[in-house]
């Protein structure tokens, strides 16, 4: 980079392929403390004499607008440039904007969103939006990410729904254009996803958990047994690794700046193996009987009541609860020997459970409890190609006829 140029915090990202990119990047103790974005691409290059003046002024503003949020001075009105990207820059930066509130997986998910966003269309005015365009990204953003491959309407509809929050927090901070642009986007509709049909069927644990039990992975087998049985998130019951922020000591379960968090523990069995967790989604309390899931039952058999201590679910390899994603990538292989189908994942589990509740004539609210499930309509969600009510229904009917018919 020329010696000569006044650009804080510029870096330059070589590339094999393509042309060499150019990067604002913030302080590393200022994006520890919480200040986003942590990044901003600049499109221009530096063999282009003319865009050199432009790389300065624009580093230097970006490092002005962190310096400002470092001493409390946020004045987002003043910041925001009417653009995609400086939207994006308030909604991330602002201590008022809803983005400050969320976990810190949410948050993960929307950053990957609001990069996609940015890098898209960040350089375009809100006031010249229209339907038109927003329709135009849609259809760009839903393409197969190969010639023959599926579209990706998921990806998609997850972009409009992250303009959505960006447009309802530009409300919030009156700034100009969100109003009608949020309405536009409340207004429009766009092709959803198919929803999920896939279950975890009783066959299906049953021959998963003889398979790990005969290679010795008793903790893949109680994972799944549970998550069947109990019908409890995956993440209720192996747990998940949180970030540790600045300040904050690192007790308990930790692992590469990390703590685990929000896992079944052996305490929560208590006595007579009455388990009593609040979930970590909704809050909600999720009570079930172990004694009454035999398959449980059978898995637990397998751990020594010495070992009962700590974490229920432990990699045999590390010792410790699982690492991010190894949980999944372990009980694929489990899976792939015990002949699961590919496109039936851990996570359908909790489907599973619910739609065997529900074949098996179970009422909702009950399934619905039973699944610490807030409302009915998401337990209604994750019943999937069953005959419960349909069965019920026509039980009632039928009786109801042979009421009619009698003399």
């Amino acid at each position: 980079m020329p010696s000569d140029l006044n650009a804080p915090g510029l870096k330059l990202r070589r590339r094999k392929n393509g042309p060499d990119t150019l990067y604002w990047v913030a302080r590393n103790d200022l994006v520890k403390a919480g200040y986003r974005p942590e990044t901003i691409r600049l499109r221009h290059s530096l063999d282009e004499p003319d865009h050199l003046p432009l790389i300065s002024a624009a580093c230097m503003r970006y490092q002005a607008e962190m310096l400002e949020w470092a001493v409390g001075r946020r004045d987002d009105r003043k910041r925001f440039d009417g653009t995609i990207a400086g939207l994006v820059r308030c909604y991330q930066v602002d201590g008022a904007s809803p983005y400050h509130g969320q976990k810190w997986n949410t948050r993960r998910t929307n950053n990957h969103l609001l990069k996609l966003i940015e890098k898209a269309f960040g350089e375009r005015v809100l006031g010249a939006l229209h339907i038109g365009d927003f329709r135009r990204w849609y259809d760009a953003a839903k393409k197969p990410n190969a010639a023959g491959g599926p579209e990706r309407v998921d990806r998609a509809c997850k972009i409009i729904k992250m303009l959505r929050e960006l447009f309802k927090y530009g409300v919030t901070a009156e700034l100009p254009e969100c109003q009608r642009l949020r309405t536009i986007l409340m207004e429009a509709e766009f092709r959803q996803a198919r929803r999920r049909k896939t279950k975890l069927e009783l066959e299906h644990v049953e021959a998963f958990v003889a398979n790990a039990l005969e290679v010795g992975k008793v903790s893949l087998a109680l994972g799944t047994a549970l998550q069947f049985e109990t019908m409890l998130r995956q993440k209720d019951v192996i747990g998940e690794w949180e970030p540790i922020l600045a300040g904050t000591a690192a007790s308990g379960i930790v692992l590469n700046g990390r703590r685990w968090v929000n896992g079944l523990v052996w305490s929560d069995l208590g006595e007579g193996l009455q388990l009593v967790k609040d979930t970590t989604k909704t809050g909600q309390t999720a009570a079930h009987d172990l004694t009454l899931c035999p398959i449980v039952m059978r898995v637990l058999a397998h751990v020594p009541a010495n070992r009962r201590i700590g974490p229920l679910i432990i990699d045999p390899a590390s010792g410790r609860p699982y690492a991010e994603f190894v949980y999944t990538r372990e009980w694929r292989r489990i899976a792939n020997a015990a002949g699961i189908p590919k496109h039936v994942w851990n996570m359908d589990a909790r489907a599973g459970g619910i739609s065997e509740a529900d074949d098996a004539g179970a009422e909702l609210d009950h399934i619905r409890s039973a699944a610490a499930h807030a409302q009915a309509t998401t337990t209604a969600r994750y019943v999937r190609g069953t005959r419960g009510k349909s069965r019920k229904v026509a039980e009632l009917r039928l009786a109801h006829r042979a009421t009619r018919n009698k003399p």
